[in-house]
């Protein structure tokens, strides 16, 4: 029991650290933030009754106090990223569903608010969307960063075509390598942080970027513009995952 307790703290430590990586997830990142605090609970039960058990017999309740105090830490932070991460993982999974549903099926799902405008996204709530748009940029600091690593072994950009959408790989990926570290900073830094340089995110459905995502075949409701000063990213979430389908001014930031 005592084991158990420990080995049960550890994999709500390691669900919790994935619920933070997968924020952008559907789905997933919501199962590993909200099971977190869940499985600690379970550990500190059993770390509990391994004490008991273990003072009732006269034994050493070392390994439950270890279990214990890993189960607490567990549930103290799984419970910090199931309020953040998992929450907006949850109403970005909901947006997605609403959008692929559009016309029907929204059944009892409390994030599923109908706007009623019967524009692109109609079906997905603004808090939904403004959840889905903030998760996004952490798909899009991996993006990025992957766009460096790539340009730093071929100035080209040949080889970090696989962050592109493929139709537009070729047009973008030698302005891809000459992001500087500033803008991708930018990109990836949210202006509610009060911090500079910053990026504003926003859904490109019923905009006028709106055409870059449907001319490849995209759900614009699942595309987003980030911009800075003069500098526009546009990535959209795929079934081959995040891709890039336009940059503009990159390094114009501020």
């Amino acid at each position: 029991m005592a084991i158990g307790s420990i080995i049960i703290g550890v994999v709500a430590l390691l669900f919790m650290v994935a619920g933070f990586f997968f924020t952008a997830v559907p789905v997933v990142g919501s199962i590993m933030s909200f099971g977190s605090p869940i499985l600690a609970l379970v550990g500190i039960v059993m770390a509990g009754v391994a004490m008991s058990r273990a003072k009732q017999q006269g034994e050493s309740n070392g390994a439950a106090v270890a279990g214990l105090v890993v189960s607490i830490v567990a549930f103290i932070l799984g419970t910090a990223v199931a309020l953040t991460c998992g929450l907006c993982n949850a109403c970005m999974t909901s947006g997605m569903m609403n959008q692929q549903n559009r016309g029907g099926g929204m059944g009892n799902n409390p994030f599923l608010v109908p706007r009623g405008d019967g524009g692109p996204g109609g079906g997905s709530s603004p808090l939904g969307q403004s959840f889905a748009a903030e998760a996004s940029r952490i798909s899009l600091a991996f993006t990025l960063a992957g766009v460096q690593m790539g340009c730093a072994g071929d100035p080209s950009g040949a080889s970090t075509a696989n962050n592109y959408h493929p139709q537009v790989a070729s047009q973008y990926q030698a302005m891809g390598c000459t992001l500087t570290d500033q803008a991708v900073e930018a990109y990836g830094r949210g202006c509610s942080s009060g911090q500079r340089p910053c990026s504003e995110v926003a859904v490109i459905a019923g905009t006028p970027d709106e055409q870059r995502a449907t001319a490849l075949g995209l759900d614009a409701g699942r595309c987003y513009a980030y911009t800075s000063g003069q500098g526009k990213v546009i990535g959209c979430t795929t079934d081959q995952g995040f891709k890039l389908i336009h940059l503009e001014n990159v390094n114009a930031v501020q």
